[in-house]
C-alpha cells in the first residue's frame, strides 16, 4: 500500500492505460454495438419524407423538415474514451517521471497507453490500405483490366 501512495501517478497512468487498453481490444473484437443503418432502411426513410412532402405540396400545405433523433452511439463514444484514458495515461507517466517515482510503474503507464493508441492507429491503417486496394480493384474492374 504504502509503494501506491509512493508512486501515485504511475500506478494510476498504468491501471488508466490497461483499462483502455482491453477497452479498446473488446470494443474491436466485440463491437460494433451500435450497427450502421442498412441501404433499404435509408432509402425506405428518403422516399417516405418526398412521399410526405409532395402530398403536403398538393394539398397546399406547409412542408414541414422532419425531425431526426440522434441517438447516442455507443461504438464513438468507447473509441474516444479509450483514447482519452490511453492520453491521460501517458500524461500521468510524464509526471510520474517527473516526480521521480518506480520506473516500472512509469513503464507500464508509457507502455499501455502507448500500446492503446498504437492499437488506434494500426487499426486505422489497416482499414485505409484495404480501402485503397478495394478502390484500385474497382478501378481496374472499370477499366477492363481486372485480375482475369
Amino acid at each position: 500500500m504504502n509503494a501506491l501512495k509512493q508512486n501515485r501517478w504511475s500506478s494510476t497512468g498504468t491501471i488508466l492505460g490497461a483499462i483502455a487498453l482491453i477497452l479498446g481490444i473488446f470494443h474491436f473484437s466485440v463491437g460494433p454495438f451500435h450497427p450502421a443503418p442498412t441501404l433499404e432502411g435509408v432509402v425506405a426513410r428518403e422516399v417516405s419524407a418526398i412521399k410526405k412532402g409532395i402530398i403536403a405540396g398538393l394539398k397546399g400545405e406547409e412542408v414541414s423538415e422532419p425531425v431526426h433523433h440522434q441517438r447516442l452511439d455507443v461504438d464513438k463514444i468507447l473509441d474516444n474514451a479509450g483514447t482519452a484514458l490511453a492520453i491521460v495515461a501517458l500524461i500521468c507517466a510524464f509526471i510520474g517521471g517527473l516526480r521521480k517515482e518506480n520506473h516500472w510503474g512509469i513503464s507500464g503507464a508509457l507502455f499501455f497507453g502507448g500500446a492503446t493508441l498504437a492499437f488506434h492507429v494500426l487499426i486505422f491503417g489497416i482499414g485505409l490500405v484495404c480501402g485503397i486496394i478495394l478502390l484500385l480493384l474497382i478501378f481496374s474492374w472499370l477499366n477492363g483490366t481486372g485480375l482475369g
